[in-house]
């Protein structure tokens, strides 16, 4: 897989007949192989997760379908599937499950080319300390938790989780019980809203420490790492 990290929570994965990119809204795309259907997915409508943009790229690659969830409400492409949370489906070898964002829209879980992908979007362990009370953390968390559970034990190959430094000393759980929670061989941190130095400080934190060496560090727009 080449998977390149192209900013906040887009990432493109690039297999051997596929290329996936998810929640694109800005940054510099990669030049994808034309001979390579594109898959093109979105979490939910946020604005750093979602721009209209991601229909111009039919304009420059000649097979090209868009997986978006229903809350989006906007295509410019004929080649679009709206979905809800907690969906299954078939594009065409592509084996899609949708889990409920513990925000708004979803995760995406891909099979595809024996590889097991996930993809967090907003669903993550919100946890905001003085500005939400202790009742509305704790459905937050609930929330999140019964999405995961949905999936506990389950093997993914590839996951690309949210690692958000304005939770502050709670940036972390989400990520943590992730890990813990399922059998993930490789993680990518994203959702930053700050430096991306915060991946290297989680992974050498103790409570990465079970799982660190699963943990690819992410420094800057652009980066590729072959794996």
């Amino acid at each position: 897989m080449k998977i390149t990290y192209i900013h906040h929570s887009s990432f493109s994965v690039e297999l051997d007949n596929t290329i996936l990119l998810f929640d694109y809204f800005k940054g510099d795309l990669p030049s994808f192989d034309k001979n390579k259907k594109l898959y093109v997915f979105s979490s939910h409508s946020h604005h750093d997760h979602f721009d209209k943009s991601i229909f111009n790229l039919e304009k420059i690659h000649p097979n090209v379908e868009y997986i978006l969830s229903n809350d989006i409400k906007i295509t410019k492409s004929q080649n679009t599937k709206f979905v809800g949370a907690n969906e299954r489906f078939l594009v065409d070898n592509l084996e899609i499950r949708t889990l409920e964002s513990s925000d708004l829209g979803v995760a995406f879980i891909v099979k595809v080319e024996n590889k097991t992908i996930y993809h967090a979007g907003d669903l993550n362990w919100w946890h905001w300390e003085g500005e939400n009370t202790p009742e509305e953390n704790k459905f937050a968390e609930n929330k999140f938790k019964s999405a995961i559970d949905k999936i506990n034990g389950e093997n993914i190959d590839l996951a690309f989780l949210p690692l958000d430094s304005r939770q502050g000393n709670h940036y972390h759980l989400g990520f943590d019980y992730f890990m813990r929670n399922t059998n993930t061989k490789i993680a990518f941190p994203m959702h930053f809203f700050g430096p991306c130095s915060l991946s290297k400080v989680f992974k050498i934190s103790e409570y990465a420490s079970p799982y660190k060496d699963k943990i690819i560090e992410v420094n800057k727009d652009g980066q590729i790492f072959e794996l």
